[in-house]
């Protein structure tokens, strides 16, 4: 649904994309087909080799609401997110994987709580689905992020499956700007500290898991070496949290590294 007229944007989705032409055209599509048509979708291609992932978004080429841009080195999306932030005008903004989908009216949920119930961080349920997008379980995150964090969950939202305020992000400085992954867990205990997240108990995503997704391929999945390592420095620093005594100790731990690696944003003309 295009917008009408000059209808200012409330949400800016970011979608990084590195290697996965296969299901990045279904990705984009799900984002604009969405019915709250005051959005911006900002599609980053992490320097994939070749040009092929450019032909899925060929569909889409007329849609202003659209940018894509590319990296001039490899960095991950995490560092992707917190670059294409300083840009950001928009109140609110909505992750997309390039190998996931999002049902019709996951935005319209998630604004409403963020807009009318004073939200700051908002997910919602989601169904797993396999490489040919079979849907092979569901999983509803909690109503109340902060309460089960405080009982020890520290997974109460699919990063990729959230909204959050702007502000937010800036307060935080984002995500850890030294991390390649991981660092989404880190965000939402940071958030945890200072804000409320909540989610839709509905079913509004769709999470694929495959053999070359960021969390199964054996570089950089669960049990890997890179994640094991991050997830110890990041419960370090969260038991140094716990130890803070007062809110001046506290802040400056609830506040990322910016990146550590300099890297330019270049448009894509996908025309």
């Amino acid at each position: 649904m295009a917008p009408s007229g000059n209808v200012p944007a409330a949400v800016t989705v970011i979608l990084p994309h590195h290697d996965c032409a296969e299901y990045l055209s279904s990705a984009v599509g799900s984002v604009l087909a969405q019915d709250r048509p005051d959005l911006r979708l900002t599609v980053v291609d992490d320097c994939t080799p070749g040009e092929e992932w450019v032909s899925g978004l060929l569909p889409y080429a007329g849609d202003r609401r659209l940018t894509v841009l590319r990296t001039s080195v490899n960095v991950g999306h995490l560092r992707i997110k917190n670059k294409v932030l300083e840009t950001v005008t928009t109140p609110y903004v909505a992750f997309q994987d390039a190998d996931d989908m999002s049902l019709p009216g996951r935005l319209r949920h998630q604004l409403a709580l963020l807009e009318r119930d004073g939200a700051d961080l908002v997910g919602c349920a989601y169904e797993y689905i396999d490489d040919v997008g079979r849907t092979t379980g569901r999983r509803r995150m909690p109503r109340n992020g902060n309460l089960w964090m405080r009982l020890g969950r520290s997974t109460v939202v699919l990063h990729p499956s959230s909204v959050v305020r702007s502000t937010v992000l800036r307060a935080l400085g984002g995500f850890d700007g030294t991390a390649r992954l991981g660092a989404d867990t880190d965000f939402h205990l940071r958030v945890a500290r200072l804000y409320r997240l909540r989610s839709v108990r509905k079913v509004l995503y769709r999470y694929r898991i495959w053999p070359k997704s960021l969390t199964q391929a054996p570089d950089t999945g669960f049990g890997s070496a890179e994640r094991l390592a991050y997830t110890k420095a990041m419960n370090a620093q969260e038991r140094r949290r716990r130890q803070a005594r007062t809110r001046a100790e506290l802040m400056p731990l609830l506040v990322a590294p910016p990146n550590d690696v300099d890297f330019a944003l270049t448009p894509v003309d996908i025309r």
